[in-house]
């Protein structure tokens, strides 16, 4: 199941979380650093009316990565922006090995690579000295006699550092004590707990990222006590970790945890972290046992993503969230359970629901009940059910957003009757998307395909959807089967059968575009025959659709879908 979180993924990075402290004003410096260009007035900047010195303060609170952005916003942000100095080393860039290479030549490399990092931050001491930030990121591919070198970068006081290492069994000598340092990321290493005595504190440190540490949640306690101005924590499958227990991080204000894989599970989270605002919590491994859960504390979250296989135990059924008075952002899912789990709140403002299982599907009553000031309902799954949706018209909610990722077996005349009968009881508009994702079920459905996905569910004016106002097939096939085009033609077909919409989008790899694009055409053949509907005065689509969009998509390691190359658009 957790393969399929990545379809609304979130992004925790959320930079500038101090400024509001400064100065009401400053709450709109991250959406004004979205636009990366120097401003030839200031007029459009609210920030233009601060004296320098403070608007320099509010934008000392920006990581190294948001102030290259910021210098960019206007003249004025220009003129204000901390000057910093990164230094970045990559081991892996250093030389090539190969399966052949010696060891002495491997350890050779090695000791250069540590010996280029010395003279590098001695001879930039000058700049180093100067910048009112000091960022250092390092890639170790070996952690052999690397001490000293910790030590050195320790006794330069970075701001930020940024450390990687290549074997997970590796434990790093200390933990960064720097006056100045802020920010702290740690990959693919271990920490242990002797490393905390009771002298130890980290009081300037505010940002934590630990991604494949290996810890205990016991050393992670005794770690975030010595850090009273943590406010941003991150965890990332760091498998040895059983429980996350913080019990008193009064500043903490954004916290992270996500576990995914064949890792043993997480059974205990208690945070008590009075100015908490965000809490994501996605947990999926080969257990799905129920994690316990107390947040309780929290009165101030604002936005909570809980993703895990079973509901976990602490929270009131009836009561979910009722504890979060300022809630306005909540993403669920699956979390099941056998009871029913009543959400009402009326601060919640944008509600997502993924392949939840949040009670029977034959049980009548509503999970979402009291909800009156939404604006935006998401709902991702293998099928739809109206009683999913929020009871009423929230008089905010326009549009609401399905996401269907359905098994490919199971999409029959069955299953687009069904949901044209749940879509049909919702009253807003609707933006349906359905996405077809590589599945084995393909080569058994080859032959047996044609067969199954022959009979569409044909034109019943009665039944039309009229409010489906955007329509995409997002198609995640790489290598084009003979079984794809037979689905791809059943799928568009009976898609604008069920709401004859004006515009179709279609999204694809480059391996598929080619193909899909052969298999559309064949619907403007039979539109500019004009024997599609020669004999009845009930039109079907190809009289409605007015153009339609196939937009190739570009993948990478890093992200899903991150962007469109080119589109290509047919005005019918």
């Amino acid at each position: 199941m957790h393969d399929l979180g990545v379809f609304l993924s979130s992004d925790f990075s959320f930079p500038g979380h101090a400024m509001a402290e400064l100065c009401p004003i400053s709450q709109n410096v991250e959406e004004i650093a979205k636009k990366p260009r120097i401003c030839d007035s200031d007029s459009g900047d609210p920030t233009s009316r601060l004296p320098d010195h403070v608007l320099h303060s509010i934008l000392s609170y920006l990581k190294s990565e948001q102030l290259f952005h910021a210098r960019l916003i206007s003249k004025n942000w220009h003129r204000n922006t901390p000057s910093y100095f990164p230094l970045e080393f990559d081991e892996s860039n250093f030389f090539e090995k190969t399966p052949t290479t010696p060891a002495a030549v491997i350890q050779e490399s090695h000791n250069k690579f540590l010996e280029w990092i010395r003279s590098s931050l001695e001879n930039s001491q000058s700049q180093l000295i100067k910048a009112e930030k000091r960022v250092i990121r390092v890639q170790f591919k070996h952690h052999e006699n690397i001490n000293d070198l910790m030590k050195l970068i320790n006794g330069i006081d970075f701001h930020e550092v940024y450390l990687r290492f290549e074997c997970i069994n590796f434990s790093i000598p200390f933990i960064f004590q720097s006056k100045c340092l802020t920010v702290v990321h740690l990959t693919r290493c271990g920490i242990h707990k002797h490393l905390f005595s009771d002298e130890v504190n980290f009081a300037n440190l505010e940002e934590v990222e630990l991604d494949n540490v290996h810890l205990s949640g016991e050393t992670l306690s005794m770690f975030i006590s010595k850090c009273p101005n943590i406010r941003e924590l991150k965890l990332v499958n760091c498998k040895a970790l059983r429980s996350v227990v913080l019990p008193k991080v009064d500043r903490l204000k954004k916290l992270c945890v996500q576990l995914v894989g064949s890792y043993p599970s997480i059974t205990d989270v208690q945070v008590i972290a009075p100015s908490l605002q965000v809490f994501h919590f996605v947990h999926y491994n080969s257990s799905n046992l129920a994690v316990n859960m107390d947040i309780r504390a929290c009165k101030m979250l604002r936005e909570f993503h809980l993703e895990c296989p079973t509901f976990p135990v602490g929270f009131d059924h009836e009561h979910f969230i009722s504890d979060f008075p300022h809630l306005e952002n909540l993403i669920l899912g699956p979390c099941e359970t056998s009871k029913r789990v009543k959400i009402s709140s009326p601060s919640l403002r944008k509600l997502t629901l993924m392949f939840t299982q949040l009670y029977n599907y034959n049980y009548s009553r509503k999970s979402v009940v009291s909800v009156p000031n939404l604006c935006s309902f998401q709902y991702v799954g293998r099928t739809f059910k109206s009683s999913l949706a929020p009871s009423g018209t929230p008089k905010f909610l326009k549009t609401t957003g399905i996401s269907l990722v359905p098994h490919v077996e199971k999409i029959n005349r069955a299953w687009f009757l069904q949901l044209r009968s749940h879509l049909t009881k919702l009253s807003n508009r609707i933006g349906l998307a359905l996405i077809i994702c590589a599945q084995t079920s393909f080569s058994e459905l080859s032959k047996q395909g044609h067969k199954l996905w022959s009979i569409s569910i044909g034109r019943i004016p009665t039944q039309v959807i009229p409010h489906i106002e955007l329509l995409k097939l997002d198609i995640r096939l790489n290598v084009p089967q003979e079984s794809h085009g037979c689905l791809l033609k059943y799928i568009i077909d009976n898609l604008l059968w069920m709401s004859h919409p004006n515009a179709l989008t279609l999204s694809m790899p480059t391996s598929f575009a080619a193909f899909a694009l052969g298999i559309c055409n064949e619907f403007l053949i039979s539109r500019r025959e004009g024997n599609c509907c020669a004999d009845t005065q009930n039109k079907c689509w190809r009289h409605f659709l007015k153009d339609f969009m196939v937009r190739e998509a570009v993948t990478n390691e890093k992200e899903e879908l991150k962007k469109f190359s080119f589109v290509f658009t047919w005005q019918l």
